[in-house]
């Protein structure tokens, strides 16, 4: 017999077995159908995933899975279904609320009251969560906006001809009003919670934004950077000024036309790394908001003497007793919102607040700064080793920024003979621009590793996201991602003029 026949066959057949498949589908409230946001969908096995905003997820799962496993989805407040893999038929899934009474009695803490509660939310940290070496499965979408509100520019004097209104009046009319962008990856990250305890091995990485735009931009740069650069002298620095603020700029600030000595592929390599190090660097900005020094991160905790909480309600998640506290500030705090905590075990289930007055107002000499808007959900998942590790954490804010005031730029020069003052530009500035960003961090898989598995691991080269210039349904095939909202899935670049 012929043996390479049989082993095509045999690969064949394992390959069949082990083929993904994935279940794309709506979680609804059966009494109301309305969507159920950020339910925790996940296998017997371990891997899971949340609905997003609009109650949609997509889970990946082999075959050989689908003959063995069970899907379980669970949210605050409902009972939690679950169901063989494969039995499953449809594309939606209804959760029943459970109904439990407000008087309950909780035999495991005997009704704790709220000071109690909260002095015990903050105790063993370390023992609660899961703070050690791990490896996270994860996805991170960063979605972004910037729109000039206001744009003008009164040159008032300059003894560069090239810089007069007419220049500024062109430019400024080149600049797009407003400007879109969606970042999404997905990748492995292995470490603790200390920033030199990070490996990241990206996996693949997507962005929708108009590069148009921000050609245009370097556009812009090139001719600012091309007059300044005939115009200068050597060894010039720059004074400016706005009223009564001041500072100096060496002319080593600027960029320079130095001849680049680099490789394409050694330019190609250094942006994948500045990629890889930028994203790295802002999951674990948000971790530390959360976890640092092996302790609680979040100010409504730790400040939660600038708050009145109110036991507001009782109710399960799987067969985990949960207290439900609300909360508003006492005096000038800026949250309200809602904890869920594990009754037993005195952790933070789920976190959810907003802010009911500005942030921070700022409004001087007219420099302004208004930080108007900041959301955070942060839901939590037993691990393995049945500590609490993070499951989904979303961050919204944006924020108002205004300069209104006169600029003055002064080249100076102490090498060149004669006056020490070189060249000025001076002109009205009056800028305001209106920003607004989200982050969503999902952790899919968050399995504890040993110190020799976290050193064998090594951190990825990096890659480049690919640019696309409206939403593709088709990119994150084979991949668990959070599904992305309506706004995403409409994004489409409109052609710049």
């Amino acid at each position: 017999m012929n043996p390479k026949p049989f082993l095509i066959t045999y690969l064949i057949l394992l390959s069949s077995l082990n083929y993904a498949q994935e279940l794309n589908a709506l979680v609804l409230d059966s009494l109301d159908q309305n969507p159920i946001p950020y339910a925790s969908i996940y296998l017997q096995s371990g891997s899971g995933v949340v609905s997003n905003e609009e109650g949609l997820f997509r889970l990946r799962f082999s075959t050989e899975q689908a003959l063995k496993d069970s899907l379980f989805i669970s949210c605050m407040g409902y009972q939690t279904l679950t169901l063989p893999l494969s039995s499953i038929k449809d594309s939606i899934f209804y959760l029943s609320p459970k109904t439990i009474a407000l008087n309950s009695v909780i035999l495991s803490n005997k009704q704790l009251s709220i000071s109690q509660i909260l002095k015990k939310i903050k105790e063993d940290i370390p023992e609660k969560y899961e703070l050690g070496l791990t490896k996270k499965k994860l996805f991170f979408r960063q979605t972004g906006s910037e729109e000039f509100l206001l744009l003008d520019v009164a040159v008032k004097r300059t003894s560069i001809s090239e810089f007069n209104q007419a220049f500024w009046d062109s430019t400024l009319q080149k600049v797009p009003r407003k400007n879109d962008w969606y970042t999404e990856l997905t990748g492995t990250l292995y470490g603790d919670y200390r920033k030199e305890n990070q490996k990241f091995d990206l996996e693949k990485a997507l962005e929708l934004e108009d590069k148009k735009t921000s050609a245009i931009f370097e556009s812009i740069e090139q001719v600012f950077d091309t007059i300044l650069k005939e115009n200068i002298k050597k060894d010039s620095y720059f004074k400016i000024r706005s009223g009564i603020i001041g500072g100096k700029l060496d002319l080593d600030d600027f960029p320079t036309q130095e001849k680049d000595t680099l490789t394409p592929e050694e330019r190609i390599n250094i942006r994948k790394m500045t990629f890889l190090i930028s994203k790295k660097s802002l999951i674990q900005n948000l971790q530390n908001s959360i976890f640092k020094d092996d302790d609680l991160n979040i100010s409504i905790i730790n400040e939660s003497n600038k708050y009145n909480f109110e036991h507001s309600d009782f109710t399960y998640i799987n067969d985990v007793p949960v207290y439900v506290l609300t909360f508003i500030p006492k005096g000038n705090a800026d949250f309200s919102g809602k904890l869920y905590v594990d009754a037993d075990r005195m952790t933070i289930i789920r976190l959810e607040y907003k802010n009911i007055q500005n942030i921070r107002d700022f409004n001087l000499l007219g420099v302004s700064f208004i930080e108007d808007m900041k959301e955070v959900i942060l839901q939590f998942k037993k691990t393995s080793n049945g500590k609490y590790g993070i499951e989904y954490l979303e961050l919204s804010n944006s924020n108002e920024v205004g300069f209104k005031r006169p600029l003055v730029i002064t080249e100076k020069n102490k090498v060149v003979k004669g006056r020490n003052k070189q060249n000025q530009l001076k002109m009205d500035l009056d800028i305001k621009t209106r920003q607004f960003q989200k982050f969503q961090l999902a952790i899919f898989e968050n399995l504890p590793i040993s110190k020799e598995v976290f050193e064998e691991s090594e951190e990825g080269p990096g890659l480049l996201p690919v640019n696309l210039t409206k939403y593709d349904p088709s990119f994150w095939e084979g991949f668990t991602i959070i599904e992305p909202n309506e706004t995403i899935k409409a994004f489409k670049v409109t052609p710049i003029n």
